[in-house]
C-alpha cells in the first residue's frame, strides 16, 4: 500500500491567509470552510443527505484512502476554530458568559475533529504527515485548555506540540521549517502563561522552547493518551533522518557556527569539505573535485534561500527570517570557499613561474638581469616568458579577489550572521591579499618590463613605485587594521585551512616584496646607466633623478592595472595652461589675424566643379554651386 503525504500546516496557513485571516476576518473564513466543506464532500461522495433529510456521513478508516478525507477532517477542524476565535473577539468586547460557553464548546469540536484525523492517519499516510496531524490535534488542545483556565494541561499539550514540530521542521523543506516555527510562535504565549500560573521555577527568565523542554516526561504521559504512538512516529523519523545525514544542519566557519534546515545541504556542505580535506592533504593542487562539490553546495544554498524567502513573506516569523540570512551565508561560506581554491590554484602556478624564472622575492639574486652582458646579447628570452606566465596568474588571483571583494559588498546579511562569521575580518584579510597579490604582479611586470626583450626601464620604475608606494602600502594598511581586531579561533576545517594558507597576508611577506622592490629598482638604474640607448644623466647623478609623479590615466583605467598610480615626471612646465571660456567676441577679435591659404582653398573647389557638357548644361538650367 502506497501512503499519503499530505502537507497539513501547508494547507491551512494558504486557507487562512486567502480566505479572510490576514485580515482578521474570522466570520468570512468559516463561511469559505463551510462553503468548501460541501464542495469536498460531495467530490468525495460523503453528503450528508439533502435538504430534506439530513443523514451523516463520517470518515472511517476502512474508506480513508485520499486527500479528499485529510480535507474534511481539517475543513470540520477549521470550521469549529473559526467559530470560536470569532466568538472570543465578541467576549472580548461584551464579557457575556454564555458566549464564553459557546467558545468553548466550539474548541471541544476543533479539537474532537483534530483528534480524529489523528485516529486515521496512520491507516492510509505516511509518518510525516500523521506526526503533523499530531500535532494539529494537540495546537487546538492547548487552545481548548489554555480557554479553560487547566494550565497544566495546556502547557503539557503545548510542549509536545513543539517537541513535534520542532522534528518535523529540522527534517524537512525551507518552508514545512518556515511554517512551522509560524506555529510555534502561536504556542509561546500558552507556554510563558502556563508556566507562570503554575509557578514552574525559572519560567519568566527562561525562553519558551526551554520551557517546553523541561516538562517531565511522566506528566507528557499522564496528560496525552496517544504518547507511546506519538514518540514512536518521532523515534522513525528521527533514525532516518540520522541514517541518511551524519553530518549536523550547520557550518562552523571563522570560530562561528551557521544554523540551518535543510538536510541535502547539509550533505552536501560535508561531501565538499571532504573532498577539499582531500586534496588539502595530497598537496598536489588539483581542487577540480572540490571546487564542483561547492559550486553544488552554492546552488543548493541559493535555492533554499529562494524557497525560505518565499515562506518567509508569507509567515513573518524571526525563525523564517533568521533562516533566510542563515542560508545566505552558507552561499558566501560557498563563494569565499571557490575563490580561495581559485587564488590557491593562481598563485602555485605564478610561483612556480617565478622560481622557473629566478626571480623571488627574498632569494639570493631577486632581478634575473641585471648583468650586463644579458643586456647586451639579449639571449635571455625563457626568463621572459617566465615572468609573463607569473604576470598573467598573479593577475588572474587579483581580480578573483577583486570579484571576492563585490560578492562581500552584495552579501546583504543579518547583523548577527555578519558578527557570528566576523565579516570584518573577511574584509580586511581580503583587502590585504588582493593589495598583496597585486605587489607581486607589479613586481613580476616590472622584471618583464626591464627584460632585454623589452628594455623599458621608466615603465619598469614607474611598476615598482606603484607596488611600494600604493600596493604594499594599502596591504600594510590592512594587516595593521586586522591586528588591531579580536584574534578569532578558527575551527579546523579544510576551508579555514585553505583560507589561512592563501589569503592569511602577514607583514613579513609584504616587507619581503617590498626589499625585492627597491633592490629591483636599483638593478633598473644600473641598467639604464650601462646602455647607450636608455643612458641618461640622472643614472650618474641620482640628485638629478625624475621626480615621480601621479599617473592622470590610473583613474579613468581601473579596470587594467597595467597603468601605474606614479610614472617619472620628465618634464616639468614653468607656466601652467589655464582653461580659457569659449565666447564669440574672441573669435570676432581674432579673425583678422587669421591667414587663410587662399590658392589651396581655390585649387579643392575647382576640383569639385563640373567640366563636362552635361554639368554645364545642368548647372544653366538649375544654377551651379
Amino acid at each position: 500500500m502506497e501512503y499519503l503525504s499530505f502537507d497539513i500546516f501547508a494547507y491551512i496557513h494558504a486557507a487562512r491567509q486567502t480566505y479572510g485571516l490576514r485580515g482578521d476576518d474570522y466570520t468570512r473564513y468559516r463561511r469559505y470552510c463551510a462553503h468548501h466543506l460541501h464542495t469536498v464532500r460531495k467530490a468525495a461522495n460523503l453528503q450528508q443527505g439533502t435538504s430534506a433529510k439530513f443523514c451523516k456521513q463520517d470518515v472511517t478508516a476502512e474508506i480513508a484512502a485520499s486527500p479528499a478525507h485529510v480535507e474534511i477532517q481539517l475543513l470540520l477542524a477549521e470550521r469549529a476554530w473559526a467559530y470560536a476565535m470569532d466568538l472570543r473577539e465578541l467576549y472580548s468586547r461584551t464579557e457575556e458568559p454564555r458566549q464564553r460557553q459557546h467558545l468553548v464548546h466550539r474548541l471541544k469540536a476543533a479539537s474532537k475533529a483534530a483528534y480524529r484525523l489523528a485516529e486515521l492517519a496512520p491507516h492510509f499516510c505516511e509518518v510525516r504527515t500523521v506526526l503533523a496531524a499530531y500535532a494539529y490535534w494537540l495546537q487546538m488542545q492547548s487552545q481548548l485548555c489554555f480557554e479553560k483556565q487547566e494550565w497544566e494541561a495546556a502547557l503539557n499539550n503545548a510542549a509536545m506540540c513543539r517537541r513535534i514540530i520542532d522534528a518535523l521542521a529540522q527534517t524537512g523543506s525551507s518552508q514545512q521549517y518556515a511554517l512551522s516555527h509560524a506555529i510555534l510562535e502561536h504556542l509561546d504565549p500558552i507556554v510563558r502563561l502556563s508556566a507562570y500560573q503554575i509557578r514552574m521555577p525559572g519560567a519568566q527568565q527562561a525562553q519558551p522552547g526551554e520551557v517546553a523542554a523541561q516538562v517531565a516526561v511522566d506528566r507528557l504521559q499522564a496528560t496525552i493518551p496517544e504518547y507511546s504512538k506519538i514518540e514512536a512516529a518521532l523515534s522513525s523519523v528521527t533514525s532516518a533522518a540520522s541514517s541518511s545525514v551524519s553530518f549536523a544542519n550547520e557550518v562552523h566557519w571563522r570560530g562561528g557556527t551557521v544554523t540551518f534546515a535543510s538536510q541535502d545541504l547539509s550533505t552536501l556542505v560535508e561531501t565538499a569539505q571532504l573532498k577539499l580535506k582531500a586534496a588539502l592533504a595530497d598537496n598536489d593542487g588539483s581542487f577540480e573535485t572540490a571546487a564542483y562539490a561547492f559550486r553544488k553546495v552554492s546552488k543548493m544554498a541559493r535555492r533554499c534561500h529562494t524557497e525560505s524567502a518565499d515562506a518567509a513573506s508569507k509567515t513573518h516569523s524571526v525563525a523564517s527570517d533568521a533562516l533566510v540570512s542563515a542560508y545566505l551565508a552558507v552561499q558566501f561560506y560557498a563563494t569565499c570557499a571557490l575563490s580561495a581554491i581559485a587564488v590557491s590554484k593562481f598563485t602555485s602556478k605564478a610561483k612556480g613561474f617565478a622560481a622557473a624564472s629566478g626571480a623571488l622575492p627574498g632569494s639570493a639574486n631577486p632581478f634575473p638581469f641585471a648583468e650586463q652582458s644579458w643586456v647586451v646579447d639579449k639571449s635571455h628570452s625563457a626568463e621572459s616568458s617566465q615572468l609573463t606566465q607569473a604576470v598573467i596568474y598573479y593577475d588572474k588571483a587579483r581580480k578573483q579577489l577583486a570579484a571576492l571583494q563585490k560578492s562581500i559588498a552584495q552579501a546583504h546579511l543579518s547583523t548577527a550572521v555578519a558578527r557570528e562569521i566576523k565579516m570584518q575580518h573577511i574584509v580586511d584579510e581580503v583587502a590585504a591579499a588582493a593589495s598583496y597579490y597585486t605587489c607581486l604582479r607589479n613586481y613580476y611586470s616590472a622584471l618583464q618590463h626591464a627584460s632585454p626583450a623589452h628594455g623599458k626601464y621608466k615603465d619598469a620604475l614607474a611598476l615598482l613605485d606603484t607596488a611600494v608606494t600604493k600596493n604594499a602600502a594599502d596591504a600594510t594598511a590592512a594587516i595593521t587594521d586586522l591586528a588591531k581586531r579580536k584574534h578569532i579561533s578558527t575551527s579546523s576545517s579544510a576551508v579555514d585551512e585553505l583560507w589561512s594558507q592563501t589569503l592569511a597576508v602577514s607583514s613579513d611577506s609584504v616587507s619581503t616584496v617590498v626589499s625585492a622592490c627597491e633592490e629591483a629598482a636599483l638593478a633598473v638604474r644600473g641598467l639604464c646607466a650601462s646602455s647607450t640607448k636608455h643612458k641618461k644623466a640622472w643614472v650618474h647623478n641620482p640628485s638629478r633623478q625624475p621626480v615621480m609623479a601621479t599617473n592622470p590615466l590610473a583613474k579613468t583605467n581601473s579596470i587594467a592595472p597595467s597603468s601605474p598610480a606614479r610614472v617619472p615626471l620628465l618634464v616639468d612646465f614653468e607656466v601652467r595652461f589655464e582653461a580659457v571660456p569659449v565666447k564669440p567676441l574672441f573669435y570676432d577679435l581674432a579673425a583678422p589675424a587669421i591667414d587663410f591659404d587662399m590658392e589651396t582653398i581655390s585649387a579643392n573647389t575647382a576640383d569639385k566643379q563640373a567640366s563636362s557638357k552635361l554639368g554645364a548644361i545642368i548647372g544653366s538650367l538649375w544654377g551651379s554651386r
